[in-house]
């Protein structure tokens, strides 16, 4: 599926890719034998946008693999059974989910965030820390278990790391996967008989697979294009790209509710590490962005109001301009003009 966000050629976060790229204009030579760049410079002293094409067309990739293993199939299709969980009346084992209410508590007070009702948890997941689901192996549905436990000292909360506590945990229930069958299969799909739905998870993966290595072709190959071509962004462009880069992610984090700086400490940096960052991809998607428009300039490739129509449908838009309101004109001409570009050198491309 085509996506606003340019897929396979930008770095820090794919999100950023969906707040586009230079605004400026393609200029200098676009031929791609040329060996030579002309830069110009502005009266701030700043080089323009300039670009000397590498040769695009021809260029050698490699073919990931795009075969679907039976055991690829069968875990897949197990999917279907792990979401669905039957009820059992016996002990818990490594593999079954026990539906537990749990209290934790350090010296008899119960401590922040070590209280649930009904939650569901796997045994061997590995979620809770150690000893926790060990202690509920062999444990049957209204058994009240007390575990002691001790956090482990690399533990996030300085409260309880290293400290020893005690769980107070009740079983509610004792689950495990359905059995995959037909009637599983009705229940839940649109298929008749387990052997359609295995039919069906197998063309879903082989069509996921063509598509995943369609878009490593792509991207193996643009990144060849970037490497032999020579590309200066200027000021301007770059400036435009980190613009709207944090346009973007201030509007995500509003959306969010919080602070952009809380946003990005999800990320395990803080703002100004960010921000130089941001900037940093800003440059490297400007050039990437020159090199797409000078390719469709050389190849006469442009966006058609068809395409941008089957571009709103796509995306459950009622007409493009409520695209270009939603996401902005300059990411949808240039997202969509990117797609076509690198499918064109995609298709131009040998295989080595």
């Amino acid at each position: 599926m085509r996506k606003f966000v340019k897929l396979g050629i930008c770095g820090l976060m794919a999100a950023m890719v969906a707040t586009g790229c230079s605004k400026k204009n393609t200029t200098g030579t676009t031929d791609p034998t040329a060996t030579a760049t002309q830069v110009t410079e502005t009266s701030e002293g700043a080089a323009e946008d300039s670009v000397t094409l590498g040769e695009y067309k021809g260029v050698a990739y490699t073919p990931a693999s795009v075969e679907i293993t039976d055991e690829q199939v069968d875990n897949e299709v197990q999917k279907l059974a792990d979401s669905n969980l039957a009820e059992v009346d016996r002990p818990a084992a490594e593999g079954d989910t026990v539906n537990i209410d749990y209290v934790g508590k350090k010296d008899g007070v119960a401590f922040d965030g070590g209280t649930a009702s009904g939650y569901d948890l796997k045994l061997g997941s590995n979620t809770f820390i150690d000893g926790f689901e060990d202690g509920l192996i062999g444990a049957v549905k209204g058994q009240k278990l007390d575990l002691d436990l001790t956090f482990p000292e690399g533990y996030p909360s300085e409260d309880l790391a290293g400290q020893a506590v005690v769980f107070e945990v009740t079983v509610n229930a004792v689950k495990t996967p359905s059995e995959l069958n037909d009637d599983l299969v009705m229940a839940n799909t649109d298929y008749k008989t387990l052997e359609e739905y295995r039919e069906a998870t197998r063309n879903d993966l082989e069509k996921q697979a063509a598509d995943n290595a369609e878009y490593q072709k792509q991207s193996s190959v643009f990144q060849t294009i970037m490497n032999n071509s020579q590309v200066v962004a200027s000021e301007e462009s770059i400036q435009a790209a980190y613009d709207e880069a944090m346009t973007y992610y201030e509007t995500m984090a509003t959306n969010s509710g919080m602070e952009l700086e809380t946003l990005v400490g999800y990320y395990g940096m803080d703002l100004d590490t960010f921000k130089a960052q941001v900037r940093t991809q800003a440059e490297e998607n400007a050039k990437q962005q020159l090199v797409v428009n000078a390719i469709a300039d050389k190849e006469g490739i442009k966006v058609t109001d068809e395409e941008l129509e089957s571009m709103a449908e796509e995306y459950g838009f009622e007409s493009v301009d409520k695209m270009k309101e939603s996401a902005g004109e300059n990411v949808v001409n240039e997202s969509l003009l990117t797609n076509l570009v690198l499918k064109f050198v995609s298709d131009n491309a040998v295989a080595e």
